[in-house]
């Protein structure tokens, strides 16, 4: 497989040669800002501080963001990144984790603050536009452009949010690349270090596990896997109840007053192994480190049964396995690196901070991406998630399945199933499972001005074409009218009433169950086509070409296949499918007969041939 150069040294930062671009984790809790240039790295400071809170505090008389937004838990808004690009239905669990009432706004969640609606892409564009002033105020000179960095599992619609946010802050995107990409940049060019490694991705909001071959330089994904809602917040709330029932604290106390509170004492009990003791709610509480541990180790467990699910997809080894690297603040836990080396035997690199190993290797990408790094690197980044369209039966037909590498672009060819057809509805989903209320709608559109054939004729040109971000462009052409039609995704919030259900999980659980769908719809269809077919050519010439025995003889068949279609056995459905055909077969062939006869009746040889 060829590897893809997505390198784009043309690719100048605009401005004059004082401006510089910067590579940007926009976590979930706090966001690192960088620049990497002549072989070192920047990591710029909000009042000393290089983990900047992704925090807005919403005050009567303005914002905070970042430091300053922490001053006041009450008013503050965090780990927006937990619904960015999502609609009501998906964000319902994390409701108790804002102060503030939810509304929608342009059919997205929206925060109502200070009789003001604001979007997850609002509040982030805030953090952004604050990054972007705190690196400039340090330079004095123009941010260009940066790198920003998202988890491998975001869809398209939550990279759009993120880009749109980025845009609304004043920040050119250069690209989006997923964390655990950038920090095997970070490790690759850094240590040199070559073989297969697995990138752990423990962060605030979401866990990410990437599995990478690193070669002279050559980046590749050959499996990725996830969850994103599984971080270190949720051992913050999980604390947060441990302690709530453990003292008896009153029912009105919520988790977003007292979340940064039980994230301080469960990184001081972590550091220390020791009691940490604090006040909620007028009450002395205490908690050990044990205690700790017992809380944190079912996270900790199910990051590692994805692990081990990603591992299986990617079809290697254990032993091929030559490091794990740790990426998230979350990895400071010391019950992660324990459980790591007691499942895996497998030496844990973590001798770049995992905080800022992200950042650093978007600012690497930045630099090589702005032309200002002398690097020759090649980067293949992977689709996290099959990418295909509906077809008749209500089946997801995949066009770019999950791990791709990418940019990417692929087609298939379709057609119409009824006669006389004029439109096509293309629908495009995202998912692993058969049917389409399994997976997830991202867009739809109609293809009008089809020719009107028979079924089967047209034919429909369907192609995906993905870029570096991920971000996806869907074309449809018909042949013969040259019709056409394109979308190009973009958010899309609330565009499905499907729910979204663990998507890889599920297809992995459900792929016996899928299968057997598929084969029953996919008979059904067929079924319903040949009926469509038969029952056209009765209407046209039944009673000229069969006798009312032989008329009977068929349309008894057809009824047999009608009540099957009903049924939900596959096999039954075939074998009269084919019984059908049979029964046929005589019927077919004077038609045919009929239809030469009519075509060289009144010619001549010599016309014919």
């Amino acid at each position: 497989m060829a590897l893809i150069k997505i390198s784009e040294p043309n690719n100048q930062s605009k401005g004059n040669k004082k401006d510089f671009v910067v590579g940007i984790d926009l976590g979930t809790t706090n966001s690192i800002i960088s620049k990497y240039e002549n072989g070192s790295f920047t990591v710029f400071k909000d009042k000393n501080r290089e983990l900047i809170p992704s925090s807005v505090n919403f005050k009567s008389n303005g914002l905070d963001v970042g430091v300053d937004a922490l001053d006041n838990p009450e008013f503050y808004v965090s780990s927006i990144k937990r619904i960015m690009g999502k609609n009501l239905t998906e964000i319902s669990s994390y409701l108790e984790m804002f102060n503030f009432e939810f509304s929608e706004k342009n059919n997205m969640p929206a925060l109502k603050i200070n009789d003001q609606m604001y979007t997850a892409i609002d509040i982030s564009s805030f953090i952004l536009s604050h990054l972007k002033k705190i690196a400039e105020s340090s330079q004095s000179d123009n941010l260009a452009g940066a790198v920003i960095t998202v988890p491998a599992y975001f869809d398209d619609v939550q990279r759009q949010a993120t880009k749109i946010a980025a845009q609304l802050s004043g920040i050119e995107v250069m690209r989006l690349i997923n964390e655990p990409t950038a920090a095997a940049i970070a490790y690759g060019l850094d240590t040199g270090n070559s073989g297969i490694f697995i990138v752990y991705d423990f962060g605030g909001g979401t866990f990410d596990v990437s599995i990478l071959s690193l070669e002279n330089g050559i980046f590749r994904v050959i499996g990725t896997k996830g969850d994103t809602e599984l971080g270190g917040d949720d051992i913050d709330i999980a604390i947060f109840k441990y302690l709530k029932s453990k003292y008896s604290l009153t029912e009105d106390i919520k988790i977003s007053t007292y979340k940064s509170l039980c994230r301080s004492i469960k990184e001081r009990v972590n550091e220390t192994a020791k009691n940490v003791c604090e006040i909620i709610n007028d009450k002395a509480i205490d908690l050990s480190f044990d205690e700790l541990e017992n809380i944190a180790s079912p996270f900790i467990n199910k990051t590692i049964e994805i692990m081990n699910q990603a591992i299986d997809e990617s079809e290697i080894n254990q032993n091929e396995i030559e490091n794990i690297i740790l990426v998230g603040g979350s990895t400071r836990l010391k019950l992660i690196k324990r459980k790591l080396e007691e499942n895996y035997q497998i030496k844990i690199l973590n001798n770049i901070n995992p905080d800022l190993v992200v950042s650093q290797g978007a600012a690497i990408q930045a630099s090589n991406l702005s032309g200002n790094s002398k690097e020759d690197m090649l980067l293949l980044d992977v689709l996290p998630l099959s990418l295909g369209i509906e077809t008749y039966g209500e089946l997801v037909e995949k066009i770019i399945p999950r791990n791709t590498p990418i940019p990417s672009s692929a087609k298939k060819t379709f057609t119409t199933f009824k006669d006389g057809q004029t439109k096509l509805l293309i629908h495009v989903l995202q998912g692993e499972r058969e049917s389409v209320a399994d997976c997830r709608s991202l867009g739809k559109f109609i293809l009008n001005d089809l020719p009107q054939m028979v079924a089967g004729a047209p034919r429909i040109e369907v192609s995906f074409q993905i870029d570096a971000d991920g971000i996806l462009i869907v074309n449809a052409f018909e042949i013969h009218s040259k019709s056409s039609m394109s979308l190009d995704i973009k958010p899309s919030f609330g565009l499905s009433d499907e729910d979204i259900l663990s998507i890889v999980d599920d297809a992995n659980e459900s792929a016996n169950k899928d299968l057997e769908l598929r084969k029953l719809m996919e008979s059904k269809v067929e079924g319903e086509r040949v009926i469509y077919a038969l029952e056209q050519a009765l209407e046209s010439d039944g009673k000229e070409l069969l006798n009312n025995s032989e008329l009977s003889v068929i349309k008894s068949q057809l009824d047999k296949l009608k009540i099957v279609l009903k049924s939900g056995n596959a096999e039954q459905i075939v074998e009269e499918i084919k019984n059908l055909e049979k029964i046929s077969e005589f019927y077919v062939e004077r038609r045919m007969n009929a239809s030469i006869k009519t075509l060289i009746e009144g010619k001549g040889v010599d016309d014919i041939l």
